[in-house]
């Protein structure tokens, strides 16, 4: 269904960023952002269901649209279907009907992530991550509580009583494929805080290595290069294309990294911390009340004043 552009103005753009979505939503579809608001009508729940998806479908419509280009160690996937749509040529379906959301629950790098989180949920079985989620242009504001809520459910059913997620507040960029740059204005997590979700501060402040793409290349895969771990070769033929040399033979995997990252453009900056959310899972209020938090509680996060340019609108940017 074709409608209309939504944009918002300069000012609603300012508040947005500050924090305060005033009716807005934003979706991505093939990367490129666009923006929903509920005076259009906002969500009808009877048109949408969340179903269960296999790791090769939810992989597919996730890579494809989310702004992030990597994939999760997923654990669990759920979709958001649109009943009423005619399926395009380039639509993705499940169960005979549109897909136009994901939820995908996944294993953080760190036990910790989550045993500091809910330290009396089995980790990786009671306690996940919630690693992505994005919906497409077709969906109007609000769905995305909408199919955050319902997955947890579902998630529920199969032991998931606690999930951990992150909003990262840093700006950032990168560059597909295709040459095009896709910015990121940094997320204050709007969705979680409209859940009712408990903000638990800021995770661990670091140094980030963004390469010339505007990737970031993590501890996780430095060190399947440095320990000569499998996917070592994966991170190593991405910094080839990106311009590094070959590992020589014998050279040590650690003196080639530190000399071919500083050769290639790559940049270090320190991040404070990405914003943290804790949220019950459970089929019903009275289960969701008996998941008890590690970490107290902290008013929810507001960009400063000085967060960007006053009046500077996030153009190509991306909101989870």
């Amino acid at each position: 269904m074709s409608r209309r552009l939504v944009v918002p103005s300069v000012g609603e753009l300012r508040a947005i960023v500050s924090g305060e979505p005033r009716g807005y939503a934003q979706r991505w579809t093939y990367g490129v952002p666009s923006w929903r608001h509920v005076s259009e009508g906002g969500f009808r729940r009877t048109r949408y269901e969340v179903a269960r998806l296999d790791e090769q479908t939810a992989r597919t419509y996730v890579t494809r649209h989310h702004y992030l280009s990597g994939w999760p160690a997923s654990i669990h996937r759920f979709g958001l279907l649109d009943t009423e749509a005619e399926p395009g040529p380039d639509d993705q379906t499940v169960q005979g009907h549109v897909l136009v959301g994901a939820v995908v629950l996944a294993s953080p790098m760190n036990e910790r992530v989550l045993t500091r989180a809910f330290p009396g949920l089995t980790p990786y079985r009671e306690s996940v991550e919630l690693a992505r989620l994005v919906l497409t242009q077709s969906v109007p504001a609000n769905g995305e509580t909408f199919l955050v809520s319902r997955a947890l459910r579902l998630a529920a059913e199969q032991d998931v009583r606690g999930v951990v997620s992150f909003a990262d507040p840093m700006p950032r960029q990168r560059i597909t494929e295709d040459g095009v740059v896709i910015g990121s204005p940094g997320h204050l997590g709007i969705v979680y805080q409209a859940l009712g979700a408990h903000f638990a501060g800021r995770s661990t402040p670091r140094s980030l290595c963004f390469l010339p793409d505007g990737t970031v290349l993590n501890a996780r895969s430095k060190a399947k290069v440095t320990g000569g771990e499998v996917g070592g070769e994966g991170v190593m033929r991405k910094l080839r294309d990106l311009g590094a040399r070959p590992l020589n033979c014998g050279e040590s995997p650690s003196r080639w990294l530190a000399e071919v990252l500083p050769a290639i453009g790559a940049r270090w900056a320190r991040h404070p911390g990405n914003l943290r959310y804790l949220l019950p899972a459970g089929r019903t209020r009275g289960e969701r009340s008996k998941t008890v938090f590690g970490m107290p509680a902290q008013p929810y996060p507001k960009w400063e004043a000085d967060r960007r340019p006053v009046g500077s609108p996030p153009p190509q940017s991306v909101a989870r």
